[in-house]
């Protein structure tokens, strides 16, 4: 896919768009979208990650207790913490003074 930017922001804003993700922001995604039960594909939809991948962070994610399974995924105490603690860090990466 071929991006054309009108613009020098345009063109930033794509280059951020199409950056990878790290390992915690998918965690971060992951956990949110399963923060309130939400069933394997609409993680996957959520998370933006094809069912290979979302099968390997799911089982980490179960393994590591961040999540737990029954009719859907829940995000777990333990998992709740580490999403606030995410997005705090993000929040302070992300100012400027």
């Amino acid at each position: 896919m071929i991006f054309i930017a009108r613009t020098r922001r345009n063109a930033l804003e794509v280059v951020r768009w199409m950056k990878r993700r790290s390992f915690f922001e998918i965690v971060g995604d992951i956990l949110q979208a399963a923060k309130n039960g939400a069933k394997k594909t609409r993680i996957m939809y959520s998370s933006n990650l094809n069912h290979v991948l979302i099968e390997e962070y799911l089982a980490y994610l179960l393994g590591a207790g961040f999540l737990r399974k029954g009719d859907s995924f829940h995000t777990t105490e333990k998992g709740l913490q580490f999403l606030q603690a995410y997005q705090t860090l993000e929040l302070l990466l992300n100012t400027r003074n």
